[in-house]
């Protein structure tokens, strides 16, 4: 009798073996391409870091190398060094500087009162918020120029006639233009004047690194004068190079280079900026995320004094490193 039972065909057993064969399969590909395409995100992350590197980079050695422009030599700068955070950066802010027809080479307001010479927020008095005749800032939002200091820019001042004290230098957190008076949150001091000292203000541009985000996932901005500039800027590091004996050279690193592994930390008060000669800084940015990729581990970048992170997170980075030489400082030949 012949068997009518069809011999075509798979059985249950063998279908769930090819779907669970296909389903490892499948599971495989997806997390292949997840992996890919996150790599492809974090290069293209890597890339845009890379390009707002050069652009912040082009715009930091612009304003360091235009530093004491029309300025007293002593307030060219001022730096809050940090061993285990991100640097802040204080220049002398040419842009506000209008040189048609002056005869001082060392504009600066006059403080005339409230300023204490400590780390501390100042409402300073100045002879006037105008450093050259000219006001380059619109602080009240009507349209007409009425200051050379900005709201959330830097302000650096200077004992002009102890200019060995150092400087201070803190950020403009309110201007009143018709009461020649500014608002100053101080991160550096220089200690309480001499009396019948002159004391100096100079606007400054402030470039500094506002952290965020939650603990275990921080995001960095590098801002200037408050602006944000670029995102993923994870350091910024600066070191101020010295000629203590003014014979035009830079002399023992680990004197005339704080701010650096091989020199002390750079506290503003401690030196005379008129032997400021040349400024190195150090930019770190890094991708967005993490790389989820096994070859890569991702480490912190230390530069100058910041101390090392040994742990790894995965994050891909990059470093710029530029020495500035400044044009506007050193062997003038008048007095600041």
């Amino acid at each position: 009798m012949r068997n009518l039972r069809s011999t075509a065909g798979f059985t249950l057993v063998e279908l769930m073996v090819a779907v669970g064969i296909l389903g490892l399969v499948v599971v495989a590909a997806m997390q292949t391409f997840v992996v890919q395409n996150h790599a492809y995100q974090v290069v293209d992350q890597t890339t845009e870091a890379q390009q707002s590197l050069r652009a912040i980079a082009n715009l930091l050695e612009h304003d360091i190398r235009l530093t004491g422009f029309m300025v007293p030599e002593g307030a060219a700068a001022c730096a809050l060094d940090q061993t285990n955070g991100p640097d802040t950066l204080w220049v002398s802010d040419a842009d506000s500087i209008n040189p048609t027809s002056q005869n001082r080479p060392a504009l600066g307001a006059t403080v005339t009162g409230g300023f204490t010479g400590a780390v501390s927020v100042q409402t300073l008095s100045l002879d006037n918020v105008v450093l050259d005749g000219t006001p380059f800032y619109d602080t009240n939002g009507d349209g007409a120029a009425d200051s050379d200091f900005q709201n959330n820019g830097g302000v650096i001042v200077l004992d002009a006639d102890n200019p060995t004290r150092g400087t201070a230098c803190g950020n403009v957190t309110a201007i009143n233009p018709g009461g020649n008076t500014i608002t100053v949150d101080f991160k550096a001091g220089i200690g309480a004047p001499p009396p019948g000292d002159r004391i100096v203000a100079v606007p400054a541009h402030v470039y500094a690194i506002l952290q965020g985000g939650p603990a275990a996932a921080p995001t960095f901005t590098l801002t200037r004068d408050g602006i944000a500039l670029a995102n993923d800027v994870e350091d910024l590091q600066v070191a101020m190079f010295f000629d203590v004996n003014n014979d035009g050279q830079m002399g023992a690193p680990a004197a005339e280079n704080p701010g650096s592994q091989a020199g002390n930390p750079y506290v503003s008060s401690a030196w005379d900026h008129r032997q400021l000669r040349e400024i190195r800084l150090n930019v770190v940015v890094r991708s967005r995320e993490a790389d989820l990729s096994n070859r890569f581990d991702g480490l912190a970048q230390a530069t100058e004094n910041r101390q090392a992170v040994v742990a790894t997170d995965g994050f891909r980075r990059r470093v710029h490193t530029a020495t500035v030489r400044l044009r506007n400082v050193g062997f003038r030949g008048v007095a600041s």
